[in-house]
């Protein structure tokens, strides 16, 4: 599979979040509800990963090992940003789409963001679409995810008809479970709190924002039942253990820029904003 990247990072629509999005000189493009996520993260050293990024990106370390996130969330309600941007209208026409993503993280310069690796979205009107549009690292799957926090139960399976293998995780959590900022330090601080994203379309680098509150989380108890779908796809995840693994009830508006040239974007460092992934 050919390595690249989908990325976004999202605001609420509180003031401050407004504020924020003014910041970066970039326009929200589309908005969308991110409910229901789950953070799965594996370490491994990072001399198997270093050439799955490929230049500027610089690969980012946690406690000098490189980190894999698997993430899976739901996101429905998508909008233009601004009523009268064609582009995104047809994008409102999806009720609920599910998103898994393998992703790690990279430094362009001054700039901390995620490196999506590839992606699985559930199929939108339940049509048989080409795989690869848009030229995003992605392919339609079979997505269940039963992220029931209320009854005490999440877990998710994903299989994908061209490939052999799936991925399926489980995991308990408290019902009464209070969510709270990422703790600082933890794998979850250093893999949730991101903003930007990048992508390889061919040759070229990209990346797009996107805006919301700092990510409300509660830490779980993973166990991985299946993973010979990420085993097979990319032989050196095999050696990948998993670390850390969390819930986030998600945010009910994210603001998602359009993508630009890595060159395009302004350099600038920002705190308190996080990524994961934009529609095209």
């Amino acid at each position: 599979m050919q390595s690249g990247a989908l990325f976004v990072t999202p605001v609420g629509s509180s003031d401050a979040g407004k504020r924020r999005r003014l910041l970066l000189d970039v326009e929200p493009f589309l908005s969308a509800r991110w409910e229901r996520a789950v953070f799965l993260h594996f370490a491994l050293k990072p001399e198997l990963l270093r050439s799955q990024t490929r230049a500027p990106f610089e690969l980012e370390l946690y406690e000098d090992e490189a980190v894999i996130s698997i993430v899976a969330v739901t996101m429905r309600r998508f909008r233009p940003a601004r009523p009268a941007s064609i582009a995104a209208w047809p994008f409102s026409l999806i009720s609920r789409q599910v998103f898994l993503n393998v992703r790690t993280y990279v430094r362009v310069g001054a700039e901390s963001g995620a490196l999506f690796l590839w992606g699985w979205l559930s199929e939108p009107f339940r049509l048989p679409l080409p795989s690869g549009m848009f030229g995003l690292p992605y392919s339609f799957a079979t997505l269940r995810c039963e992220h029931l926090h209320e009854t005490g139960s999440v877990s998710g399976v994903a299989t994908n008809p061209m490939a052999s293998g799936r991925f399926a995780y489980r995991a308990g959590i408290d019902p009464d479970a209070t969510f709270v900022p990422c703790g600082p330090g933890t794998v979850d601080e250093f893999a949730l709190e991101r903003y930007n994203g990048f992508y390889c379309r061919g040759n070229e680098r990209r990346a797009f924002r996107a805006w919301h509150a700092p990510w409300l989380q509660a830490p779980i108890a993973a166990e991985i039942e299946d993973r010979s779908l990420l085993d097979k796809a990319f032989p050196w995840f095999n050696s990948a253990g998993l670390i850390g693994a969390s819930y986030a009830p998600g945010f009910d508006r994210v603001w998602l820029s359009k993508a630009h040239p890595l060159g395009a974007l302004p350099q600038r460092r920002h705190r308190g904003l996080s990524t994961l992934f934009e529609m095209p």
